[in-house]
């Protein structure tokens, strides 16, 4: 099965979750660590057998990762080096082809809509997707501007109470405003 990048969303099954941790004698220490596990199995991939590492995924130290270790492992398969679930991987596989399912469902919509398959040359990278048009091979770009594009907009006219930064206009202005004055 051709895999997507890895699902964002980490299916959890609260009821059994609950069933597995509360019987541990530190459940939330387990709980935290289970989860972290499981975050690290489907952003990364299998977990190494190595008491190191997994103190570093599970955030704990090598001390408190000794300790946990003992309830923590009977709930895994760990051989050639790595420690699998079976229920996690099938979780992973269920999300992956949820979302190859969704991708599948929208080439089709875009092919409906654009009358039309992609082609080859085109790309299916998601940052090409999410790029903006180039403005150089833009054609309205090279177009000539319109009249209504080039004019100018004509500046508004001064009201009486707006400042002004020339006295002499300031002062016409107020006269206007009276009715006085030479302007007037």
């Amino acid at each position: 099965m051709a895999k997507t990048t890895p699902p964002l969303r980490l299916m959890l099954d609260i009821p059994a979750w609950q069933s597995e941790v509360l019987k541990m004698p530190a459940p939330a220490i387990a709980c935290g660590a289970l989860l972290l596990l499981k975050m690290h199995l489907w952003r990364i991939g299998p977990m190494p057998d190595d008491d190191v590492a997994l103190a570093r995924i599970t955030a704990t130290s090598p001390t408190e990762w000794k300790r946990l270790r003992k309830s923590i492992e009977p709930l895994f398969i760990v051989k050639h080096g790595e420690w699998q679930r079976e229920d996690w991987n099938d979780e992973l596989e269920a999300s992956y082809e949820a979302v190859n399912k969704a991708s599948r469902a929208g080439k089709k919509a875009n092919e409906i809509r654009w009358g039309r398959k992609k082609q080859a040359s085109e790309s299916d990278s998601e940052s090409d997707r999410n790029r903006t048009p180039n403005p150089i091979l833009n054609i309205k770009a090279h177009t000539a501007p319109t009249e209504r594009q080039t004019a100018q907009p004509n500046p508004p006219k001064p009201r009486a109470n707006d400042f002004q930064p020339d006295f002499e206009a300031d002062v016409e202005l107020a006269e206007a405003a009276l009715g006085i004055g030479g302007a007037a």
